[in-house]
């Protein structure tokens, strides 16, 4: 069975992108595995310096697992409150360890196609912890729903694609289509770009090829006249009016990366509505 997994860190915000993803498995119909990672203190540098009891590491797991628990009754009465056709059954894990690391030995063969988190909140939690949603895009092969703090599912009526017409882009509209289709959603093909001749004659290309390759008909184009692609990413959030904007993370070489995180990080932190994050390069696409 299809699996949609959370990361939580048990805050409000975690909670709150808990119930978008459980809202989406009803849709796709998917279960929901509820996924917390915690560290030790003395697995850390700090911790040899002091003596941590041995017991430490099973109270916290035990801590986790309960909490994770409450959480999943939480959204258990709600999915019996709202009479869905389909409902999700929802598992919990915790596990001790970097996130990382530990997405990539737990999640291995469970049939995940989605991970969904809580957009990071910025402040001095950001500065102790790192970025948390930068570090999963740069180390997931898995698209990843980002949730912002205020965002509440209602429906997914129009999903907002940015695209820079490369052809690898197609295999991952194809993949869009299957999760559009449960809500007869509409796909907008939004390209930030300067509208000269050159240009449109790329943009028409690139359609033509999603005519002709991508079975999904409720597909439409938008182009934003726009030489900065922060700008026009921008302004295409603001302007859409989209329930969820798509955006493919290509992945920094070193020298990229002393230079600025991508615009898929700068568009997670500053996003208003729901963001979906394709990686690349991957071997595969889930199919939803």
């Amino acid at each position: 069975m299809k699996k949609i997994a959370v990361l939580t860190d048990f805050s409000e915000r975690s909670a709150n992108a808990a119930a978008y993803a459980l809202a989406i498995a009803c849709r796709l119909k998917a279960d929901v595995l509820l996924f917390h990672t915690f560290l030790v203190p003395s697995s850390e540098t700090m911790g040899a310096q002091i003596a941590w009891p041995m017991e430490d590491f099973e109270e916290i797991k035990a801590g986790a697992e309960a909490t994770l628990q409450e959480t999943a009754q939480q959204l258990s009465t709600a999915l019996d409150r709202s009479k869905v056709g389909f409902c999700p059954k929802i598992e919990c894990q915790a596990q001790e360890g970097n996130l990382n690391a530990c997405m990539e030995t737990s999640l291995a063969g469970r049939d995940v196609v989605l991970l969904v988190m809580a957009n990071h909140h910025k402040g001095f939690s950001s500065l102790m912890l790192g970025n948390h949603t930068q570090q999963v895009l740069d180390n997931t092969d898995l698209p990843v729903l980002i949730i912002p703090e205020a965002a509440s599912f209602q429906n997914v009526k129009k999903i907002a694609v940015a695209t820079d017409l490369k052809d690898d882009d197609l295999q991952i509209i194809h993949s869009l289509a299957n999760l559009a289709r449960p809500f007869n959603a509409e796909i907008l093909l939004t390209h930030v770009c300067e509208h000269t001749p050159e240009n449109m004659r790329k943009v028409e290309d690139f359609l033509h090829k999603v005519t002709n390759k991508i079975n999904y008909p409720n597909i439409y184009h938008r182009e934003f006249d726009e030489h900065n692609t922060h700008k026009g990413l921008q302004d295409m959030a603001g302007n859409v009016q989209a329930d969820l904007m798509v955006m493919v993370h290509r992945r920094k070489n070193f020298f990229e990366q002393l230079l600025g995180i991508s615009y898929s990080q700068k568009l997670a932190a500053e996003s208003k509505v729901p963001l979906l994050v394709f990686p690349y390069p991957t071997e595969t696409l889930p199919v939803f």
